[in-house]
């Protein structure tokens, strides 16, 4: 059976016990006007499908903010401040490790979602997606002092709030292969996470409600990966027993202002 036969099978499964699978959409790194943010924000406008766009604040560029602003399926996400990585040597990369002070990194996220806010206003979920998909523990019962409501990482979330008022809405189809090749990990790959994903959901192994997350990176897309992620949204929109969701539908409350 191939992956893609694999994937109508698991939707059948849905769709037989009268069920529909959510999926959604979040793409990381945006901040650069460039072709591949075009084909991006065109790829979503010709499925008219939702876009969660994690936005580096201070690599956003004012052609880039107005690309963005004009697209009115793009939802912005905070996406750390500058993307730089303060981990220790040995440890695994991150904006936001333990070893930084509270105070110094709740002021860089309070500084980059001023930013955004300053770009795209109403645009913006207040919902922070740390670069590389990880964060001090300690940080994150904070976040809501600051006006973040929502958190975004990787894997199959273990509750809908992680702390009081922080919601979370994670992915779970990576793309991209990073300790490879760097580009599309492939077909049968990215299949087999959708339909794993799909299948604990179904089974109650992880969280139902949470929706199965696509995560893409222009940045760094190969033609295989444009062209399966073109396939894929073709198919879920086609089919019956799935649904593409918005971001803010996930993480109520983080669009209302400041």
């Amino acid at each position: 059976m191939s992956g893609w036969d694999a994937l109508d099978a698991e939707l059948g499964h849905w769709q037989e016990a009268g069920r529909v699978a959510t999926f959604w959409w979040r793409d990381d790194d945006a901040g650069r006007a460039m072709p591949a943010l075009d084909r991006l924000l065109a790829l979503a406008a010709n499925y008219d499908v939702p876009l969660g766009l994690a936005a580096i604040p201070a690599a956003l560029d004012d052609v880039a903010a107005r690309r963005i602003a004009a697209e009115p399926l793009a939802a912005v996400l905070l996406h750390g401040w500058r993307h730089d990585n303060h981990a220790r040597a040995g440890e695994k990369k991150s904006e936001f490790p333990a070893s930084r002070g509270t105070d110094v990194m709740l002021g860089d996220l309070r500084h980059g979602l001023g930013v955004l806010h300053e770009a795209f206003g109403g645009g913006v979920l207040r919902v922070l997606v740390p670069p590389w998909n990880r964060l001090a523990p300690e940080l994150i019962p904070l976040l809501p002092s600051i006006g973040l409501l929502g958190l975004s990482r990787y894997l199959a979330r273990g509750a809908v709030e992680v702390a009081p008022r922080l919601r979370q809405a994670n992915c779970h189809v990576d793309l991209i292969d990073w300790p490879g090749t760097r580009g599309f990990i492939g077909e049968k790959a990215a299949l087999t996470l959708v339909c794993d994903h799909l299948v604990a959901r179904r089974t109650g192994a992880v969280d139902a409600e949470e929706p199965t997350g696509i995560l893409s990176h222009h940045l760094v897309h190969d033609e295989a990966c444009w062209l399966f992620l073109d396939a894929l949204l073709a198919r879920l929109i086609r089919h019956s027993a799935a649904r593409l969701v918005a971001p803010a539908t996930l993480f109520p409350g983080a669009a209302n202002g400041r």
